[in-house]
């Protein structure tokens, strides 16, 4: 397998626009997410989807060609692809920033993650309120350690 020059330009700048697009959509999600609309949620999910497979589709391609070539199928191994040929050195620099804007989409995402889990526990706190049970009081053993309780106490009942 090999592509030409023109074909990884081509392919460096749909995976650039595919991540500029997915960090955007990853700020607008941050956003949402306080306000729980679900809707535009799962219209973001779903256009994320697409994004997301678009840039796992071109990576199988990098890893086919670098598998082909005996090179490491990783980020370090695409760079010394790029190294080897005059025509792709001039694609490491955008490489380079991509890889960076990729970093930066998978910290959003990361924060988005943590929004959604304190979003859910709260969310479980609250029925659990509503059913009438409180979770067990925290203990801590003589080392300091927090003891873990699986049971929950009942507040009132009717």
């Amino acid at each position: 397998m090999s592509l030409d020059a023109n074909q990884l330009r081509q392919m460096l700048a749909q995976d650039t626009d595919a991540v500029h697009q997915l960090k955007t959509l990853l700020l607008q999600e941050r956003d949402l997410l306080p306000s729980r609309n679900h809707d535009q949620l799962s219209q973001i999910l779903e256009q994320k989807t697409v994004l997301v497979d678009q840039l796992n589709q071109h990576a199988q391609i990098r890893q086919q060609l670098l598998r082909t070539l005996g090179l490491p199928e990783n980020a370090d191994g695409w760079d010394l692809f790029l190294q080897r040929n005059s025509l792709t050195l001039s694609l490491r620099d955008g490489w380079k920033q991509l890889m960076e804007d990729v970093a930066e989409c998978k910290a959003l995402n990361e924060i988005n993650g943590k929004l959604i889990a304190r979003s859910r526990q709260t969310l479980d706190h609250l029925l659990n309120l509503l059913r009438g049970k409180a979770p067990a009081p925290s203990l801590y053993t003589a080392n300091g350690e927090q003891t873990q309780q699986s049971h929950s106490h009942t507040l009132a009942k009717a």
